[in-house]
């Protein structure tokens, strides 16, 4: 894992944060009188049509990359369309219809800290003492979000919805991370159009379809931006950086979110909500300064990724690869070295 790996994964995270940060305030803007279970649909919809329309362009087929899947990741695959692409949309629909922009955008961060626990202790990612703190940091933010002068504590249904969201999305999260065979493109089309069919098919049978042409047109072009582009992104940050530490730089989105929101639709956080936002920042500072580096061995393995020849790509070629960085099966060799690394698809070990 090298340096260079690491800032891109970083700026790969930060981009996709922010055009994911600016959604609620521009579903807000869209959404008028359409149903949860039809923007939830029509977001994902933007989204897969979008990068289907990529895809031709490129003249990439989708079909031929999923019958190359092995069992264990066609099931990852339909657990990334279910939990990321048809729960979690809806839940978040239901967020943004009951809650202030602003407000649904902060709470977005706990994403970070979802994904962040069932990474550690599900998936066995290592989750250093730093990483932890970030996550405690931003987790207490969330909480600072729900302060009201005179009541203290209150919970809103904005706030359980936004919650359900982030923890279908923490378990999504973990499953795309392995799913390093289908390039981002193809997986976020696949996610997208799939879970986008199922929720609008089922907002039409349930008769939750009322909309106007503009808003549909308008919900679309969200789904494709906020989320397409930048689910490719952020599954490229998930393979250089892996799910802990790409989630808490993409903890930067909601205040993308904020800020988007009190220029657009002028909503302004109290006093408490801004200490929330200076929690959280501290809690993303803290995780760009780890360092994490030790002894460790890779084992051998035959896999196929978007790579560069680095210290762990020597290997042949038969001159049908094309420039760097290419996508093609390889084998790597057991190796064992010490450098600083993160939890990509070549660093998945124990501690």
């Amino acid at each position: 894992m090298t340096i260079t790996n690491r800032n891109s994964g970083a700026i790969f995270a930060l981009a996709s944060a922010a055009l994911f940060g600016i959604s609620p305030a521009l579903a807000k803007v869209a959404i008028g009188e359409m149903s949860p279970l039809m923007l939830a649909g029509l977001l994902y919809l933007g989204s897969g049509v979008g990068l289907r329309l990529i895809l031709l362009l490129k003249r990439q087929t989708v079909f031929s990359a999923v019958t190359t899947l092995k069992s264990p990741q066609v099931y990852r695959l339909i657990g990334t369309i279910v939990f990321g692409g048809i729960l979690a949309p809806l839940a978040f629909a239901y967020g943004i219809k009951s809650g202030l922009a602003f407000e649904v955008s902060l709470l977005l961060n706990l994403e970070t800290v979802t994904t962040t626990v069932f990474a550690w202790f599900i998936f066995q990612e290592h989750v250093s003492k730093r990483v932890w703190l970030s996550k405690i940091l931003i987790l207490a933010g969330a909480i600072a979000l729900t302060l009201k002068p005179s009541n203290g504590f209150a919970i809103s249904p904005a706030s359980l919805w936004i919650l359900a969201a982030c923890i279908f999305w923490g378990i999504d999260n973990n499953l795309t991370r392995d799913l390093e065979e289908l390039s981002p493109t193809v997986l976020a089309s696949i996610k997208g159009l799939a879970a986008g069919l199922f929720n609008t098919v089922l907002a039409f049978i349930l008769g939750q379809y009322a909309a106007e042409p503009l808003q549909v047109v308008s919900t679309l072009g969200i789904g494709a931006l906020s989320y397409g582009i930048s689910l490719i992104l952020f599954i490229n940050a998930l393979r250089l950086i892996g799910s802990a530490r790409t989630t808490t730089y993409f903890a930067a989105g909601p205040f993308f979110g904020m800020l988007f929101a009190m220029v657009v639709l002028a909503e302004f956080p109290n006093p408490y909500q801004w200490g929330a936002c200076f929690v959280m920042l501290v809690g993303v500072w803290a995780l760009s300064r780890e360092q994490h580096t030790h002894l460790h061995t890779h084992e051998p393995v035959r896999h196929k990724h978007r790579h560069v020849h680095d210290e762990h790509h020597q290997h042949a070629h038969d001159g049908t690869e094309g420039t760097e960085p290419h996508d093609h099966f390889h084998s790597h060799t057991p190796i064992t070295h010490a450098h600083v690394h993160w939890p990509d698809i070549h660093h998945r070990h124990n501690h």
